[in-house]
């Protein structure tokens, strides 16, 4: 199980307005509330600041689970608590979807509110459910990244820099936080000098040498 330790994180202004929503709904009662996005984009990062706010920062104060672990602890009837919060919901089994699908369907309601954070096919599972589907309150999308927000990013990173550097880190990230961080993590060793879009392709193809 994942715990959030309170550790703090910069979010993008769209993983902020994910988090924004995802607390407003939090204030109305009993629910599901979606957190999708594409691999990389930073959902399980919102989940954590989530875990943190609502918690007190002590290890295990507010737990995110696993599909598997989830359906685990609703077998065996153990105490949840009135948020949960569910990282990698879209890799959960035919098994342990129908048996979280009890859980948020069931009218007595064991839990205030279920957030569930991951990819589209999320999306897929939740409309194939009766029981899911009409208790969604809320589909928060955190989509990849503006050309203005790779700007800002590359410029925390590596200072002032031509905005054909901040273009090349663009398309070659297509917008993906973590895939940008990672390049601009690698091109720090370079900074001392003027990058140009040739560096940016170099460096790039340290990180994955089957780029093209």
């Amino acid at each position: 199980m994942v715990v959030s330790r309170g550790v703090p994180v910069v979010l993008t202004p769209a993983q902020e307005a994910a988090l924004g929503r995802i607390r407003f709904a939090l204030e109305e009662p009993a629910g599901v509330v979606l957190l999708c996005g594409p691999a990389g984009v930073g959902t399980s990062l919102v989940l954590a600041r989530m875990a943190a706010e609502l918690g007190t920062g002590r290890p295990g104060e507010m737990p995110i689970w696993t599909p598997p672990e989830l359906a685990e602890a609703i077998r065996r009837d153990e105490p949840i608590g009135g948020i949960v919060l569910v990282d990698d919901a879209h890799l959960a089994t035919a098994d342990e979807f129908a048996v979280l699908a009890t859980f948020v369907g069931s009218r007595g309601g064991h839990a205030r509110c279920v957030v569930l954070a991951g990819r589209g096919r999320l999306l897929t599972l939740v409309g194939r459910d009766s029981r899911i589907a009409p208790r969604v309150r809320l589909r928060a999308i955190v989509p990849p990244l503006s050309l203005a927000d790779t700007r800002r990013i590359v410029e925390r990173g590596l200072g002032e820099v031509g905005p054909e550097v901040v273009q090349a880190c663009h398309e070659i990230t297509a917008g993906i936080p973590a895939a940008l961080e990672r390049l601009v993590e690698l091109a720090t060793v370079s900074a001392g000098r003027r990058l140009t879009p040739a560096d940016i392709e170099t460096i790039h193809r340290r990180l994955d040498p089957q780029a093209v």
